[in-house]
């Protein structure tokens, strides 16, 4: 798998995943991203009882995809493609800080502009979250 330090086109206050690794297949990627604690969020959802939001576990998941989907079209730059539809996302377990959160994504068909992939998360091993994110190169849904 090839890697990459900075693989998505957000800026760093809302980059979730560190780095990528993408098969030379280029059918699925890893991605990874260290959930420091003294990520903002993490200050009030919940205090004392602090948890990493579901629509960020999804985000990750969009952003290790179109990390993915990047190398698939052989583009030298990360793309800022839109996450345009989630499907079947179930959260099965909460994700705390100080832990490092698994990104790994399967490309499942291309349909004009956009693209679907299939997309499972992991702390530790465990399952934390999966469904499918669907991802549009123009913003078209």
């Amino acid at each position: 798998m090839s890697a990459s330090p900075l693989p998505t086109p957000h800026g760093p206050g809302f980059s979730f995943i560190d780095r990528v690794a993408v098969d030379p297949s280029l059918e699925s990627a890893r991605g990874e991203k260290w959930l420091d604690p003294a990520m903002p969020f993490f200050a009030d959802h919940f205090p004392g009882r602090p948890l990493m939001p579901g629509v960020l576990l999804i985000e990750a998941a969009a952003q290790a995809a179109g990390c993915l989907w990047g190398a698939r079209r052989k583009k030298a730059q990360p793309e800022p493609f839109a996450l345009v539809r989630v499907d079947k996302f179930k959260l099965s377990a909460p994700v705390l800080p100080g832990t490092l959160l698994v990104a790994e994504v399967k490309w499942m068909r291309d349909f004009g502009p956009m693209a679907e992939f299939e997309a499972r998360l992991s702390v530790g091993g465990l399952p934390v979250a999966s469904g499918v994110v669907v991802l549009s190169a123009d913003g078209v849904v």
